[in-house]
């Protein structure tokens, strides 16, 4: 499949799941920070010092504005994978997106069996009652309960 038609996809599974436009932004920003961090290593990985030191001058400063932060992640992807480096940007996001659907179904079905007293279920989720990152999403599921509840 091509992997700009699958990205686009893979954005509508996320909607279906509940996330929003702001917070899908806020996931494809998370990504993006990754993959450049992907990409970055795999450089490093290829010992090409004078890349590096290339893209660590480009790094120095603030982007001004936004096509220029796109520029430079541009410009990251085709130093790290040179002709395939739209193809291995759409690859590694579209894995970014595969793997935040897996989490976010795992995660529903989880609190599906938790809400139906599935000692499994429970038992899982009073294990990590105390977890900071564990508060963080009872929290944000929480508030989008809230808001469904709200919308009706």
């Amino acid at each position: 499949m091509n992997p700009k038609i699958e990205f686009e996809n893979l954005k509508n599974e996320l909607m279906s799941l509940g996330f929003t436009s702001e917070k899908l932004d806020q996931l494809l920003a998370l990504a993006m920070e990754e993959l450049i961090d992907i990409a970055i290593n795999d450089l490093e990985q290829s010992e090409d010092d004078n890349a590096l030191e290339q893209l660590t001058t480009l790094l120095e400063t603030t982007p001004t504005n936004e096509q220029e932060a796109a520029d430079r992640i541009n410009k990251i992807f085709l130093t790290a994978y040179g002709e395939n480096a739209e193809v291995n940007k759409f690859k590694l996001l579209n894995q970014y997106l595969k793997d935040t659907i897996k989490v976010t179904q795992d995660s529903k079905n989880l609190l599906e069996r938790y809400a139906q007293g599935d000692p499994t279920a429970i038992a899982a989720i009073q294990a990590n009652i105390e977890d900071p990152d564990a508060k963080r999403i009872d929290e944000s599921l929480r508030n989008q309960i809230t808001a469904k509840d709200d919308s009706f």
